[in-house]
Order: structure tokens, then C-alpha cells, then sequence
């Protein structure tokens, strides 16, 4: 017998869901971001996955922290635990994440991704997925936050860092510096009374530490504002110029 899975992906990032699932087919996390902080080594940082009330069936959930959003990079010093478990409708687990031995840049935040990849479990009591039964299509569904792991002694405050972008003008657009050393999650970037089009999929929505972005085809001066995620998903806004 043949099991026929179909994987849905849904991203997390401070508050934006980038691909919604129905929400009696996965899970849903209690946070939209996590910031690890180099205290939080001795006893790790947790975070609630819950079942809704509304699933049909229990999930077997899988979870694991990776470098790239895709999941296929895996070689990265955190582990979780537990990293499979039975996750019954309407209830809550907390997952324990873990930082392993492996030296990270002291100078800057590094970014990973927490993902937690449910699908239909098998009988009562078992770590086993459902039995599929010929013709029908089983749906996983991964749910990603962004992981920021965040070393002591940074250069300015985090709330500091957001209203710290800088914007000058190029021949193809707009060029947007980070000169933080945290990353910058934008919900909304307006150029001379111009909206610009920011997108989870393609990067143009976070800019990293020390480094920089191009907006192509924007107004190449004017007030610029912007709306950037703080470290609890809310919305924080500025304004400057481009110079």
C-alpha cells in the first residue's frame, strides 16, 4: 500500500502566516518568533504547540530546528525535545529547544528555523502514522517560526536597532542598510508615498545584520516610513528620508 502524503507549509514570521492551512489540519504554536538569548543555555526555551478542538484525529508531530525554511539544512547546534510525539485534539505540548555545543557570531544574531511537521497519527497510543487507505490523500502540515539566537553584549538595544535603517538612493531603486546587529523583520516599507511590495518568500521583507537590501523601481527620494516586528509580533513605526 502506497501512502500518499500531501505537505502543506505554513510560515510563521512575527505575526505574518505566509501560507494558511485549514486549521483543523495542523497545529498552532504560541508564539510567532523565538529569541534565544545566550542566558537561556543552561535551561533552554520552550514553546506550546497546540491541537485544535476542531481536528478530526490525532497528529504525530515532528519537530527539529534547521537553517533554511525548506528544512533541508539540519547541521545547526540546536535539538529538540521531544522531537516526536502524539499530540491529541484539543490538547498542548511544550517543546524544549536546546542549544548544543557550537560556536555562533558573538557580534550579531544568528537566524535558524523551528519547524513542527504534523500529520494524522495511527492508533491510540502510538507514535505510528494513520494507515492510509488507497485513494485517499493524507495532509502533513509544517509550521515555521523564525529562531533568532541573540549573544549577550550587543551593541544597542533591540527596540534601538528598528529605528536605525538607513535609505539611500541607487540607480535601480532604493537601498536599505541595517547597520544593527539584529535582524530586521519589516511588516510595511512605504518610499515617497509609495507603497513597496515585501515578501516572506523572496527575503525583501528582513534585512540581515550589517548588511543591505534593494528595493529595484521605488522613488529614489522622499520620506521614507516603516513599520518593523519587534521581539513579541507587535508593530513598531518610523520615518526618515532618503538621502
Amino acid at each position: 500500500m502506497t501512502l500518499n502524503i500531501k505537505h502543506t507549509l505554513r510560515i510563521i514570521a512575527g505575526g505574518m502566516l505566509l501560507t494558511a492551512a485549514p486549521a483543523m489540519a495542523g497545529i498552532s504554536a504560541d508564539a510567532t518568533r523565538v529569541i534565544f538569548q545566550a542566558n537561556d543555555e543552561a535551561k533552554g526555551k520552550s514553546i506550546g504547540l497546540t491541537s485544535s478542538t476542531s481536528s478530526l484525529s490525532p497528529y504525530l508531530v515532528k519537530t527539529q530546528v534547521t537553517q533554511d525554511v525548506q528544512g533541508q539544512q539540519t547541521q545547526v547546534p540546536f535539538v529538540t525535545t521531544p522531537s516526536l510525539f502524539r499530540l491529541e485534539p484539543g490538547s498542548t505540548n511544550q517543546v524544549l529547544m536546546m542549544k548544543t555545543p557550537g560556536s555562533l557570531p558573538q557580534d550579531r544574531e544568528s537566524l535558524f528555523y523551528f519547524r513542527a511537521v504534523a500529520m494524522p497519527a495511527g492508533a491510540a497510543s502510538t507514535t505510528s502514522p494513520a494507515p492510509a487507505v488507497a485513494g485517499t490523500l493524507q495532509v502533513a502540515t509544517a509550521t515555521v517560526i523564525k529562531l533568532f539566537y541573540r549573544p549577550g553584549g550587543l551593541a544597542m538595544p533591540q527596540p534601538q536597532a528598528m529605528s536605525k535603517l538607513q535609505f539611500s538612493a541607487e540607480k535601480q531603486g532604493v537601498k536599505v542598510s541595517n547597520p544593527t546587529p539584529y535582524y530586521i523583520t519589516l511588516n510595511r516599507l512605504s518610499i515617497g508615498n509609495t507603497p513597496v511590495k515585501l515578501r516572506v518568500e523572496d527575503g525583501s521583507s528582513m534585512i540581515a545584520p550589517y548588511s543591505h537590501a534593494l528595493y529595484p523601481g521605488t522613488p529614489r527620494q522622499g520620506r521614507v516610513e516603516w513599520t518593523a516586528i519587534n521581539d513579541y509580533g507587535g508593530m513598531e513605526a518610523f520615518n526618515g528620508t532618503v538621502q
